[in-house]
């Protein structure tokens, strides 16, 4: 649908598999609706939008156990808006983030 230039449809569409994913307590399929509509909102100079999407794709994966991918998801948002100041944001980030570095310690040292 976004690639015939139907914004409002692309829009609804990754709402609707937003919600269908938390409906459905998919938590992986939610974290990656969220990250492409992320880069959908990116894509369309959507900025506010997409930092938003990201967090929340940020927050699905890091309940999901998918610490790698908070990591890089983190690092990705670091770099594309660090112009932007939503303080927020970068709160929330960080904090999963370290979060996520201390689980994957505490991970290693348990498994040794």
């Amino acid at each position: 649908q976004y690639s015939n230039n139907d914004i409002e449809n692309a829009k609804s569409s990754y709402t609707k598999a937003i919600l269908s994913a938390r409906e459905h307590k998919f938590i992986n399929e939610e974290a990656l609706a969220c990250e492409l509509a992320g880069y959908f909102y990116l894509s369309i100079d959507d900025k506010s939008t997409a930092v938003d999407y990201f967090t929340q794709a940020h927050e699905k994966y890091h309940e999901w156990g998918a610490f790698s991918k908070t990591s890089k998801l983190y690092e990705f948002v670091q770099s594309e808006f660090r112009f932007m100041h939503r303080e927020s944001t970068q709160n929330s980030l960080q904090i999963n983030a370290q979060n996520d570095l201390n689980q994957g310690v505490s991970k290693r040292l348990s498994d040794h």
